[in-house]
């Protein structure tokens, strides 16, 4: 029977940080999706990066499609078959309270990413503005009614009080709480794991026959969507939520959950 298979990007397929490297796909990696393929699965990422972030060399290993923005978009093939953003009001909003609340952020869209830097500043994060500025992000000093943006992140001082914020954002998003100075807040009716429903529907694959591979918080809404959850070796924070943990990524961990499962 077909099976359908949810791919996380960083830290799942892409390494996070590999000293005197840069980030890399293991090529055993890249081996067993295009075996999971030829044996007439599909494969998809999902991810939290919006779309314009997946880089070319990510999509060369070959894939059925992409769902990125944790969910806020479903690209299948050549055509997107789901796109949400958030209404021009609600992006308004959010930009008002990072400026009060003095909360840094990145305002994802399909295309396009949105920069404001306000109180938090660490040095991974000011390389991370630089490298997606290169991508065609805009760093946003003030919005016009039009602003709008798929789903964002958000980024404080651990000693800051965010309490009024989070209830501000409560009516409109999801919340996942990656650590004590990272958010990211996704639109309430979408999500990974959302996504992978929409996507066995549309294929008319069971669930049963879905497989979702992650290595932190934020790909517990794909776990809670899927009986076969797999969780990274490196992604220890979600190991307890996990129906099986592979190895790690630079142990052949993609190859070893895909073999586990006999999808190739």
């Amino acid at each position: 029977m077909q099976k359908i298979v949810f791919f996380d990007v960083d830290g799942t397929i892409v390494t996070d940080v590999a000293e005197g490297e840069g980030k890399f796909i293991p090529e055993s990696c890249k081996a067993a999706i295009k075996k999971a393929r030829e044996k007439g699965n599909l494969c998809f990422i999902n991810s939290g990066r919006p779309y314009g972030n997946v880089e070319k060399y990510i999509l060369e290993i070959g894939f059925d499609g992409v769902v990125s923005g944790c969910g806020t978009n479903i690209h299948v093939g050549d055509r997107d078959i789901y796109h949400v953003s958030v209404e021009e009001g609600v992006a308004a909003l959010c930009y008002n309270l990072c400026q009060r609340y003095n909360i840094t952020a990145f305002f994802e869209g399909r295309d396009k990413t949105y920069y404001i830097e306000n109180g938090y500043h660490v040095p991974w994060l000011e390389e991370f503005a630089g490298e997606i500025t290169k991508q065609g992000s805009v760093v946003l000093r003030e919005i016009d009614p039009s602003f709008t943006f798929d789903k964002f992140c958000a980024f404080h001082d651990p000693e800051d009080d965010v309490t009024e914020f989070l209830k501000a954002m409560d009516e409109h998003f999801s919340i996942i709480i990656r650590d004590e100075t990272f958010i990211e807040l996704v639109p309430k009716g979408s999500g990974k794991g959302i996504a992978i429903k929409k996507l066995c529907e549309y294929y008319n694959i069971p669930i049963e026959q879905s497989y979702a591979i992650g290595d932190s918080v934020n790909d517990l809404d794909m776990f809670h969507a899927t009986p076969n959850s797999i969780a990274m070796g490196n992604g220890k924070a979600i190991h307890p939520y996990a129906a099986f943990v592979t190895k790690d990524i630079t142990d052949d961990g993609i190859e070893f959950a895909l073999r586990h499962f006999e999808i190739i």
